[in-house]
């Protein structure tokens, strides 16, 4: 895809959902997990329609979108693991990496010796946070954060999404698999409760 030709979508994240301001934002990045857990139904009605990218900090949850690659958070090797899971899971869109521009060497490095190739096993978001738009290369970069909370004025931060094919609808949470074995975990519980006190009374 020809990044110039694509007029960018304006994606906002924050490790507080509702400092997330909604006017004006065309995409919502949130995390799945870690202390800044979102909840989806918070998610939900504060950017009803507007399609939300799950982050997982951890490198555990093949559902999510994209996978933190920062300090204390998932590491390159992680990041080469979730990668691999995500694909196992044949997802419509290459699993997203995202990290800062000194990361990007070592991440290209063990990805590469990992045999994943960059826009057809995994992308790219690429943090810049000074009001950078675009790398060198932008070669399988989905979005570029380019403004942090100094440029922004507020608690978020700011992204360019250059591909128009990703997220381009309201996404349901990034977990339908866990949440359903919670769900029938939880009927059956509850069923043999109500066994158990029948043969108790």
């Amino acid at each position: 895809m020809d990044n110039a030709a694509v007029v960018p979508r304006r994606m906002r994240d924050s490790t507080i959902v509702k400092d997330i301001p909604v006017a004006g934002t065309q995409l919502v990045m949130v995390y799945v997990n870690g202390i800044y857990a979102a909840s989806p139904a918070a998610v939900a009605a504060r950017f009803p329609g507007i399609p939300v990218a799950w982050i997982d900090v951890f490198g555990t949850d093949y559902h999510a979108d994209v996978i933190d690659v920062e300090p204390r958070d998932a590491s390159v090797g992680q990041a080469v693991i979730w990668t691999k899971g995500k694909l196992a899971l044949k997802p419509a869109y290459p699993p997203v990496c995202y990290c800062n521009r000194a990361t990007l060497t070592p991440l290209f490095n063990a990805m590469g010796a990992a045999g994943l190739k960059i826009v057809r096993d995994w992308r790219l978001g690429i943090a810049t946070l000074d009001g950078t738009t675009t790398v060198p290369d932008m070669t399988g970069v989905t979005f570029v954060q380019d403004r942090g909370e100094a440029l922004t004025g507020g608690h978020w931060d700011e992204s360019l999404v250059y591909d128009e094919t990703w997220k381009v609808a309201a996404a349901k949470p990034p977990w339908p698999v866990q949440a359903l074995k919670l769900a029938q975990g939880l009927v059956l519980e509850a069923t043999g409760l109500e066994q158990l006190l029948a043969v108790h009374q």
